[in-house]
């Protein structure tokens, strides 16, 4: 059954399908510099290495799968879920945008 109605989960499901490209391409540039520093083969650079292939696999394809899903199916969770749902969402986006910011600002100071 399909149901056609634009809520929260739905903009919420948007919003981290939105999301999802520019912090994949931030966590593929972040790991190609870390992968990039030769010489230091130093076990704290695997391990950041090791992360940031993490975090690219989660934000690649957990984003948006998460976002199809709440698009999809946020119909039909109740409205107090779904605004809890658009909190906790708006939380973590936000917190993602500072990371962004900062991964930007790290990179501008490099270059």
């Amino acid at each position: 059954m399909v149901n056609a109605s634009l809520n929260w989960a739905s903009l919420v499901g948007l919003l981290l399908l939105l999301a999802a490209l520019p912090a994949s391409v931030a966590a593929g540039f972040q790991m190609a510099f870390l992968l990039g520093r030769r010489r230091d083969a130093s076990a704290r650079v695997m391990v950041a290495a090791i992360w940031h292939f993490f975090l690219l696999l989660l934000r690649l394809v957990a984003l948006p799968v998460v976002g199809s899903i709440l698009f999809f199916q946020g119909w039909r969770l109740d409205p107090i879920l779904q605004f809890g749902v658009f909190l906790l969402v708006g939380a973590y986006l936000s917190e993602l945008m500072v990371g962004l910011i900062g991964e930007f600002s790290a990179w501008k100071k490099r270059g």
